[in-house]
């Protein structure tokens, strides 16, 4: 028993000492870009820094060049279409539609990695958080360096572990567009979420993109166990918030606490746990611009608008495919214009 328990304790003890090490990368990342890039682009960076720690170790079966040159072209493609917040809606809508699918063609595949989470988050990011135009050549700037960095790491990464990939920049888009339903239902999801954005002029954007983001899944059965666990995790993320930030901890020492949220969320990949600790930590982060009734008003708002919005696409999705059946069933001979049996 004894044994055991060292064993567990040690285990126990490495895990920690890892996520730590996990933990302080991705801190440091953010820091460091903020540091060499402003405030402004704080949220960029941990998108590029989501990329920087997940890309580099994923196989993708695209050769490395290609992949490289590709990592390259969707961060700062993000950033270039990232400032489409500050045109009209209707300019935007089509803009945000276009390098959505653009973006899933080039980097949906292999569905299973979703390496594209990181460029897709770039973009939304970039898109909630637009910088005024004469600042605009300094982000696409930023998004060049930080995705040059990023796609340095995982050539380095692919040499040293032997990586060859197979398919060409051709047999990526070919393998990509296989999933035309899901890149159709992305692209009209996250225009629609922004421009509802846009037109309600939202405090928070960038809350209703992440929700169809997030829940804009390839089978239908995997988006409903999303809604499900991103609901409970919203509830237990506004019940944290309140008793933590709001009644236990005083607000001089709200940083640290959802530093040390950050880091318990290491220890679970489990998406509906890691639900709760980025609520608390969203609403907290949205003190900046709304009072604690009004954030927690929007989160919840923000969450029905994205999920009617992606149900809506799934239902038009399916009575799309059903009509289209519809007209390619043949027809019996002599059934006077009726479908055959």
């Amino acid at each position: 028993y004894l044994h055991c328990t060292k064993e567990s304790l040690l285990r126990a003890g490495e895990l920690a000492v890892v996520n730590l090490g996990r933990f302080a990368v991705s801190l440091g990342f953010m820091f460091l870009f903020q540091f060499l890039f402003g405030m402004p682009n704080v949220l960029v960076g941990v998108a590029i820094g989501v990329g920087f720690t997940t890309l580099p170790k994923m196989d993708l079966g695209v050769r490395p060049g290609v992949m490289a040159a590709l990592v390259l072209l969707l961060y700062m493609g993000a950033g270039l279409a990232g400032q489409t917040a500050l045109l009209p809606v209707w300019a935007a809508l089509p803009l945000n539609f276009l390098f959505v699918v653009l973006l899933l063609l080039l980097s949906g595949e292999p569905a299973g990695l979703k390496p594209s989470i990181s460029f897709m988050l770039c973009f939304v990011f970039c898109q909630a958080t637009p910088v005024p135009w004469r600042q605009y050549p300094g982000r696409l700037a930023d998004t060049l360096a930080a995705g040059g960095l990023v796609a340095a790491a995982c050539l380095l990464s692919w040499k040293k572990r032997g990586v060859q990939g197979g398919r060409s920049l051709r047999g990526q888009l070919a393998c990509c567009a296989r999933r035309r339903g899901y890149i159709l239902r992305m692209g009209l999801g996250i225009a629609a979420a922004m421009g509802v954005g846009m037109a309600l002029h939202l405090k928070k954007p960038l809350w209703i993109s992440i929700v169809v983001m997030s829940l804009t899944q390839i089978e239908i059965r995997e988006t409903f166990q999303r809604i499900r666990y991103r609901f409970f995790g919203t509830l237990a993320g506004i019940a944290g918030f309140v008793v933590l930030m709001q009644l236990l901890v005083p607000p001089r020492y709200a940083s640290l606490a959802i530093l040390a949220l950050g880091y318990l969320s290491f220890f679970t990949p489990e998406y509906k746990h890691k639900q709760v600790v980025n609520a608390i930590s969203a609403i907290n982060a949205s003190l900046v611009l709304l009072d604690p009734s009004s954030a927690i008003a929007n989160r919840l708002l923000c969450f029905a608008g994205g999920v009617l919005i992606v149900l809506l696409l799934w239902f038009l999705e399916h009575r799309a495919k059903r009509v289209l059946r519809g007209r390619l069933r043949p027809f019996s001979p002599g059934g006077h214009g009726r479908p055959a049996a």
